[in-house]
C-alpha cells in the first residue's frame, strides 16, 4: 500500500508490504525502499514513479542484476540498465551512480570489492 500525505511532495510517501506474495522479504523491502526513494526523490509525478518501478521490478524478473549504488536496475535521471562492468567482481553499474560513487568517496575503487577500479563499458 502506497500512502501520500496530504502534503506530498512536502511530506515522504510511505509504502507498507504487508502481503508479500510469496516474494521473499528481502526482495520486498527492496522494493519497498526503491518505490519510495523514486516517489520521494524525483521531480517527475507518481505515476511516473510507480512505472519506472514497474519496469525495475519487471527486469529483475527477466534476472538483469540491479546497480549495487542504486538499487535499480534502470536509472532513475536515464532509465539505462547498468551498463559499466568491474573487471575483477564483475558486478555492473549506472554510470552515473558510479562516478557519484567516486566523487562523493574520493575514491576510484570499486563500490564492491573495493580493487583500483578497472572497468569497462557493455
Amino acid at each position: 500500500m502506497i500512502k501520500i500525505p496530504p502534503s506530498f511532495p512536502l511530506r515522504n510517501v510511505e509504502v507498507d508490504c504487508q502481503k508479500t506474495l510469496g516474494i521473499a522479504e528481502k526482495r520486498w523491502r527492496h522494493w519497498a525502499l526503491q518505490i519510495m526513494r523514486m516517489l520521494n526523490s524525483q521531480d517527475g509525478s507518481v505515476l511516473d514513479a510507480l512505472l519506472l518501478w514497474k519496469q525495475n521490478v519487471d527486469k529483475e524478473f527477466e534476472g538483469v542484476e540491479p546497480c549495487p549504488v542504486c538499487y535499480s536496475v534502470l536509472c532513475v535521471k536515464t532509465h539505462a540498465m547498468p551498463n559499466l562492468e568491474c573487471k575483477t567482481c564483475h558486478n555492473r553499474f549506472h554510470t552515473s551512480c558510479l562516478y557519484k560513487w567516486f566523487q562523493s568517496s574520493g575514491k576510484s575503487q570499486c563500490v564492491l570489492c573495493q580493487q583500483p577500479w578497472s572497468g569497462a563499458k557493455i
